[in-house]
């Protein structure tokens, strides 16, 4: 397989020794390397005018990083050319010549990084679509493929289980990192790669934050006991946890905003911009509200929460939007109500209805009746990602996801299957299957253009997602 390399910001010491040792690389001019360094530390993207082998590519993005880019991998020009229009960002430096050509000829980029052995070559055609049935489509469906392997996430998760256990779970949070960069960077979209900014350090930083805030939490709560009774201390636990439970919203925004801000697509980073407050008021009054309608406003609920996770995520300059309505779903969501009714009225009713019934076969029969219920929530579950995903567009492209209630529900059996018969070791190829399961059923229909997006970096720390992997919770919503 092959890419192109993309330089999308330097952070470099020595602006001059980093132009030396880039146009040693690429055997250009001092000067031509000089204007690349500056146009890319002004926020410009370059990218090598030709396709390296991924070995290639390896090796010099390694060099590459110690002199100080951040370095991204690109896919298939030809996928790249159906989007209309190009990133704003990605204009390539135009200064002496500089990434037009290399002045060593067509094969200067063979010869790779000082040290490298020249002649690995670049015919191989780039990844596809990762397995996707979504090959060679048209300008108006631009394909969303997955790259990864259950074999090459196994080893990354096989190392930070064991470097977890070693530092006695301190690794954990770079290795967190390297599953998520993985699973980012083995994604495409049209061809390119995406690409996964976010640190080790900064979810240790962020975890221990709120370890700080946790442990003073504790240590008040100690105190009102010692000063005023057991009692006392008792009310002022739950009085906390009713609190760290109000505040979960305002944690979630900060652990979105943090996933998203790390994560970039030709250079162009993502980015959330919702309010806290904005999401803690839009759960409270969910809340609320689901309580006084015996939780037949959840349908409406819910399209708010889509509405407002994803028509406040942003790809640059663009937010995405959102036009789904609670009462498009409500038919479905009364249909689940019944069935659920029905999977806990009938094991009650058995007794009245056959007085002679053995109670053997009765508890055989009750497990039995979860079983349409179990069903019946996967297909639901498809249902409304079709729907939001069909509600969901950006820049005048709109996604398309296809899959099937079957196709889910063989998908998580046969998952679940994995898992239990290799004892847990299989999680790295169920979550490969996963996600290969959504490149294959996702696409973006429409002509999007891409043509005014430009980069909008926004500030985000990791602290709200320490706060989150101290509630254990699951905050990625899909996008």
């Amino acid at each position: 397989m092959s890419c192109f390399l993309v330089l999308n910001s330097f952070a470099g010491d020595d602006q001059e020794v980093a132009a030396k040792k880039l146009a040693l690389m690429f055997r250009m001019a001092p000067q031509q390397a000089n204007a690349i360094i500056e146009k890319v530390a002004k926020g410009h993207v370059w990218r090598t005018p030709r396709e390296v082998s991924d070995q290639q590519a390896a090796v010099a993005e390694n060099y590459l990083k110690r002199i100080g880019f951040q370095v991204e991998r690109s896919g298939q020009q030809e996928l790249v050319d159906q989007i209309a229009g190009s990133v704003a960002l990605a204009d390539e430096p135009q200064t002496d010549g500089a990434g037009q050509g290399y002045p060593g000829g067509e094969d200067a980029m063979e010869a790779g990084p000082p040290g490298q052995t020249p002649g690995m070559g670049t015919d191989l055609k780039p990844p596809g679509n990762g397995g996707s049935r979504k090959t060679g489509g048209s300008p108006q469906e631009m394909p969303i493929g997955f790259h990864g392997t259950g074999g090459g996430l196994f080893k990354i998760m096989l190392i930070n289980w064991i470097l977890t256990i070693l530092t006695l779970g301190i690794y954990s949070f770079w290795g967190k990192t390297k599953v998520r960069r993985y699973l980012c960077e083995q994604s495409s979209f049209a061809g390119d790669r995406f690409y996964y900014h976010g640190t080790g350090g900064e979810l240790f930083r962020g975890a221990m934050i709120f370890g700080a805030m946790f442990g003073l939490f504790n240590l008040g709560t100690y105190t009102v006991g010692q000063v005023w009774g057991v009692e006392a201390q008792g009310i002022a636990e739950i009085s906390g946890l009713f609190l760290i439970m109000f505040l979960l919203p305002v944690i979630m925004v900060g652990a979105f905003r943090y996933r998203l801000s790390r994560t970039a697509w030709r250079g162009i980073r993502f980015s959330f911009r919702g309010k806290r407050k904005s999401a803690l008021w839009l759960y409270i009054k969910g809340y609320l509200l689901m309580i006084f309608t015996l939780y037949f406003y959840w349908p409406y609920f819910d399209a708010k929460l889509q509405k407002f996770w994803r028509g406040e995520a942003y790809f640059g300059s663009h937010s995405f939007q959102y036009d789904g309505k609670g009462q498009d779903i409500f038919k479905a969501y009364l249909l689940m109500i019944l069935l659920y009714i029905v999977t806990m009225a009938v094991p009650l009713a058995l007794p009245s209805l056959f007085p002679g019934i053995d109670k053997k076969l009765v508890s055989i029969l009750v497990p039995l009746m979860w079983i349409p219920l179990i069903v019946g929530f996967l297909y639901y579950t498809v249902y409304l990602a079709r729907y939001h995903w069909s509600k969901t567009e950006f820049a005048g492209g709109r996604f398309n996801y296809d899959a099937t209630g079957w196709q889910w529900l063989s998908l998580q059996f046969t998952n679940l299957l994995i898992i239990v018969f290799t004892l847990g070791f299989g999680i790295p190829w169920a979550t490969i299957r996963s996600r290969r399961f959504l490149a294959d059923h996702l696409a973006v229909v429409g002509n999007m253009q891409l043509s005014q997006v430009v980069q909008e970096a926004q500030k985000s720390s990791a602290l709200g997602e320490g706060a989150a992997d101290g509630f254990d919770m699951d905050i990625d919503i899909g996008i």
